[in-house]
């Protein structure tokens, strides 16, 4: 068996070491097919993405559960003191550790939309890391680590995390963190597919 891909020292183009030939979502409902529970979470995510994003629409099979985990990963984008681009940054970490290309690019596309310089955006998930500030670091760090395994973070991680925030923002950081991953688990079980605007940003 080939050895697991290292989401921090691999090259990008030998990240995505999955290409997805089943559709475990199809057939995905169409915006008219929706619950109006379900179209508005699709209008929302359109808004913040500008595209129809195929994984709330996979996600509508399940109306409760699925309704359910959309509005969880909606609220740990939004509620909580921690500022957006830093959950981003959060979120694109998970997703690289996690090889999850859908949910990579989407994080990307929306750290370019809020102006993140591309030299951060690429820093992210590599051991050249300057490009973020002390406090980004500790958090991406320590999301990256507990994505690869949360009951052995290193301690010099844990320490900086723990000194650049307060128990609020380590329970913040730690459940953005945990949000990201999941959506990763259910785009890449599912086989969602990657909107084609969006292939240039993981190509």
């Amino acid at each position: 068996m080939a050895d697991k891909p290292d989401p921090v020292n691999d090259p990008p183009n030998q990240r995505w070491c999955h290409e997805f030939t089943g559709r475990a979502d199809r057939p995905a409902p169409s915006f008219e097919e929706l619950s109006p529970a379900f179209q508005a979470r699709s209008r929302q995510a359109t808004a913040r993405l500008g595209v129809t994003v195929n994984s709330v629409h996979a996600c509508a099979h399940a109306e409760e559960l699925g309704g359910a985990a959309r509005d969880f990963l909606s609220a740990a984008m939004i509620l909580g003191s921690l500022p957006r681009e830093l959950r981003l940054l959060i979120r694109l970490a998970v997703a690289n550790a996690n090889q999850c290309r859908y949910c990579t690019a989407h994080q990307k596309h929306q750290l370019h939309g809020i102006g993140v310089p591309a030299a951060k955006i690429a820093a992210i998930g590599t051991p050249d890391d300057g490009a973020l500030s002390r406090r980004e670091r500790a958090a991406v760090r320590f999301a990256q680590a507990m994505t690869i395994d949360a009951g052995a973070i290193p301690p010099a991680v844990y320490a900086d995390f723990i000194a650049e925030f307060t128990p609020q923002e380590r329970v913040e950081v730690t459940i953005v963190a945990t949000a990201m991953g999941m959506l990763n688990k259910i785009n890449d079980a599912l086989r969602v597919p990657l909107e084609s605007e969006f292939e240039e940003l993981v190509s």
